[in-house]
C-alpha cells in the first residue's frame, strides 16, 4: 500500500529550474542556470563599484571636518573657531 503512494510522489517530482518550471533537458536547465549565475555576477559587480565610489565620495568629503578613519578632530577645532568669531 505505501509502496503505491511512494511511487506516485517521485513520478509527480521533477526537475525544476531556478523559476519553479518544469524542465527535462538537463542542458537546458544548465544553460539557464549558468546565464542566470552571469547575470548576477553582473549586478553584484555593479553593486560593488557603487560601494566603492560611495565610499570614495565620503572619504574626500570628510577630509577637511573628519571621518570614522582619520578621526573628528578637524570638526571639533572647526566649531571651537566658529564659535569664537561668533562670541567676538
Amino acid at each position: 500500500m505505501s509502496g503505491g503512494f511512494q511511487s506516485g510522489i517521485s513520478k509527480s517530482r521533477g526537475r525544476m529550474d531556478s523559476e519553479g518550471q518544469k524542465v527535462s533537458n538537463p542542458s537546458a536547465m544548465l544553460a539557464g542556470l549558468v546565464s542566470k549565475r552571469k547575470k548576477l555576477q553582473e549586478e553584484l559587480r555593479n553593486i560593488e563599484n557603487q560601494v566603492y565610489e560611495l565610499e570614495t565620495s565620503y572619504l574626500q568629503d570628510s577630509n577637511q571636518c573628519g571621518s570614522v578613519l582619520k578621526g573628528f578632530e578637524g570638526f571639533l577645532s572647526s566649531s571651537k573657531s566658529t564659535i569664537k568669531s561668533r562670541n567676538i
